[in-house]
């Protein structure tokens, strides 16, 4: 699974991990803590390289 578009651009613009984690979910996903942490690192492989 990888976030792209417009949800991509969402989650970067979020300030903490609480935020992106409430938009992902919003858009149907649900991402484990250490998924998260990834994401809010950048380094996660659901982002497109």
């Amino acid at each position: 699974m990888k976030l792209v578009g417009e949800l991509k651009e969402k989650v970067e613009k979020t300030e903490t991990k609480e935020e992106a984690k409430e938009l992902i979910k919003k858009a149907g996903m649900d991402l484990t803590d250490e998924e998260m942490d990834e994401v809010s690192g950048g380094k996660s492989p659901i982002f497109d390289p």
